[in-house]
């Protein structure tokens, strides 16, 4: 079915030629519809039944290293990219439709372009086909920041896009072919069986150029400066797919070629670990630096994929020190988080689109939108809410096994490596904080008090293709929640790929039948917390949530999914009992209170996002280190006014960029002097050249 799913793709790739505007609008939506259909439906097939088939197109038999496979580690992949599609699709026909005729078919034919490359990189088993999907994938990407606009602002984050892209996939290609001929195979998965005899310096080289090259789409530390003005320049309809899929493919190729070199030395997953935490605390961060909507929603996404390298490095480092379980415990986390990413993110930048449609981006301007949308400003408080890592919702879930992974660093010996986990341990446990912070900051700004422009203060109602896909997200993220103990068996099978042992015993034990792994007081002190509950109903293994350690006491941590929704369900209830009965049995008195002299409180009186977010640039001025320009007015001899601006340069562009280009900008004017001279001495130049070729062959031949 995946394979007819590249013929509907190829569909609403010619609908585009039709002279109507309608054609071409259905013609997209139908075929992506279509294909998204087929994927999931053969993704699913795949993760029910185990298999594994492999295919090579006849065209491209000859071609070394030009093969695809389906099994279930792509097929989880691929369900993620169909499902953020084909519920994004609709909104990229609104958002597009408001782009005259050329530039709409330009973007339907790169979004269509973009999504059939992302399936063949997830398909991808040979180093010449992931290449070649990754390419398109990339050019594909580049151009729909392109299309976004025409101003100069726009051109330039299309260029950089496209230069980081293009860039980090050399890298990436020269790290496999280092890998490929120390391995003697153009095969992921033979460089990943040849990965314990591979010599220590093939290794380093071949993962951090890898590493790096494919986390150039992954958002990670220092490749991700183009991410920012790329996602802003881009039209708001495709940013859903940006977010919710292509960003996980670099964590495939993390997995699948990064993954078991990583795994046989801990150095390599310490970086891996490190930098994915460094990645979160300084997205965080960026998060307040801006009142853009879509700027905070990108530094969020790169917030939380280092979450899921930070979980990935902990299992990598557990695996090579031969910790099987543990690896599985961690690995099964940052998939997880990924999926989660993936189901709240695409929630957010539908409604982030919606938004900025109908009352603009910028978080300063926008506010009452509660009030006026209440059922659209509902869904997007609970992906605030999903995103905040707060229970009932998924990213709870995720975030605590990710923290409780790091957590059981105490029975790893080297101290390097303990630092390396407390302090990456510390930087997630403030980065899930300030994420808490940020999203009240957006909820509040963005839905709460009163509109603070003309725009904000008119919104009247916001498009289906966003609402209704929003609900069916918010529903998934409710879902990823309660039903975890359904999730983490099919996720624990691929750590077992990595780690030869599956860790869904240790996580969640099989409460509704005869436990097997737990002794009977254990058993029944966690059936009391709510391992039990739903037997006999629910198909799944119990509704706890826990990690069994060794020695006398083996449960290190538990939590029942379905206890605590029950905890919090109970607790509002009793609030809104609380509250009722007061207004019941007290008299209300109506006066006319205090106003401090106001006649009404104006909008610019109330918190903006800049002014809610101050506290946080203050306390991490360090960080974001702004310059102050100056600028004045003046009449003749007089200054008539004077204003400060902050300007903000990324800590990515400040210490590595903007080096790199002044360096570069130096030798290129060091060398554009040697072509502007006299004759003489460019003579002299030959001469000194002939002479140092000849001192070296006199050398080599002595």
């Amino acid at each position: 079915m995946v394979i007819w799913s590249f013929l509907a793709l190829a569909f609403a790739l010619s609908a585009l030629a039709a002279p109507a505007r309608q054609v071409q609008r259905a013609g997209f939506l139908a075929g992506g519809w279509v294909a998204a259909l087929l994927v999931l439906t053969g993704a699913a097939q795949t993760l029910i039944d185990g298999v594994s088939v492999t295919f090579t197109p006849a065209v491209l038999a000859i071609l070394p290293g030009f093969g695809f496979a389906l099994d279930p580690l792509r097929a989880f992949f691929l369900a993620i990219a169909a499902v953020v599609y084909g519920l994004s699709a609709a909104f990229v026909v609104r958002d597009a439709s408001s782009y005259p005729p050329a530039r709409m078919r330009l973007v339907f034919g790169f979004t269509t372009l973009l999504f059939a490359a992302m399936l063949a990189v997830l398909l991808a088993t040979g180093v010449t086909s992931l290449m070649f999907a990754w390419e398109v994938m990339s050019l594909a990407l580049a151009a729909l920041v392109f299309l976004g606009g025409r101003s100069p602002r726009m051109t330039r984050a299309g260029l950089v896009t496209l230069a980081f892209s293009e860039t980090g996939a050399l890298a990436a290609l020269a790290g496999l072919l280092v890998l490929a001929a120390a391995a003697h195979t153009l095969s992921l998965s033979g460089i990943a069986a040849a990965a314990p005899r591979l010599p220590r310096g093939v290794l380093w080289a071949g993962f951090l150029l890898t590493f790096f090259g494919f986390g150039v789409k992954t958002g990670i530390l220092p490749v991700n400066a183009w991410m920012s003005e790329g996602y802003a320049a881009a039209p708001r309809g495709v940013l859903p797919i940006f977010s919710g899929a292509t960003l996980n493919l670099g964590v495939f190729t993390l997995w699948v070629i990064d993954g078991p070199l990583a795994s046989q030395v801990p150095d390599m997953a310490l970086v891996v670990l490190a930098t994915g935490a460094l990645t979160a605390i300084i997205g965080i961060m960026y998060t307040f630096a801006s009142h853009s909507l879509t700027r905070l929603l990108t530094q969020s996404s790169i917030e939380n994929l280092g979450i899921v390298l930070a979980a990935f490095g902990a299992g990598f480092a557990f695996a090579a020190m031969e910790h099987p379980a543990l690896a599985g415990l961690a690995l099964v986390a940052g998939l997880y988080h990924m999926l989660n990413h993936s189901a709240y993110k695409t929630l957010l930048f539908l409604g982030s689109g919606a938004i900025g449609e109908t009352a603009g981006d910028d978080l300063d301007r926008l506010g009452g939108l509660m009030r006026r949308v209440p059922a659209f400003g509902t869904l997007f408080l609970l992906g605030a809410f999903a995103i905040a890592a707060l229970p009932p919702f998924n990213g709870f879930v995720s975030e605590w096994l990710v923290l409780e992974s790091l957590l059981r660093v105490v029975e790893l010996g080297p101290i390097p490596v303990r630092i390396v986990f407390a302090l990456s341990g510390a930087l997630l446990a403030l980065t899930a904080g300030l994420a808490v912070t940020c999203f009240v900051m957006l909820a509040a700004s963005a839905l709460l008090g009163l509109p603070r422009s003309h725009e904000a203060a008119a919104v009247t109602g916001m498009p289906p293709s966003a609402t209704v896909p929003m609900g069916v997200l918010v529903m998934v993220c409710f879902a990823l929640a309660m039903l975890a103990t359904g999730v983490i068996p099919i996720l624990g099978r691929f750590a077992a790929d990595l780690t030869n042992v599956d860790p869904t015993g240790a996580l969640v034990p099989e409460f509704f039948g005869h436990v097997q792994e737990l002794p009977q007081d254990v058993t029944q002190a966690l059936t009391q917390l709510g391992a039990e509950v739903g037997r006999g109903v629910l198909p799944l293994r119990g509704l706890v949530v826990l990690h069994a350690g060794t020695g006398g006491g083996p449960i290190m941590f538990a939590m029942s999914t379905a206890l605590s929704f029950a905890v919090i369900a109970l607790l509002l209830l009793l609030v809104w009992l609380f509250a009722r009965g007061l207004r019941r049995h007290r008299r209300v008195a109506q006066r006319v209170p205090w106003d401090a002299g106001l006649a009404r409180i104006r909008p610019e009186m109330t918190y903006t996002a800049t002014t809610f977010a101050a506290p946080v640039r203050v306390l991490f001025h360090a960080v974001f280190n702004p310059e102050v320009a100056r600028e004045e007015e003046r009449q003749g001899a007089f200054l008539t006014a004077m204003s400060h601006r902050e300007v903000r340069v990324h800590l990515v562009d400040r210490l590595l960029v903007n080096p790199l280009l002044a360096a570069l900008q130096a030798a290129a004017r060091l060398i554009a002097r040697m072509h502007h001279g006299r004759v003489t001495v460019y003579a002299t130049y030959v001469l000194m050249s002939l002479v140092a070729a000849m001192l070296a062959a006199a050398a080599t031949l002595a």
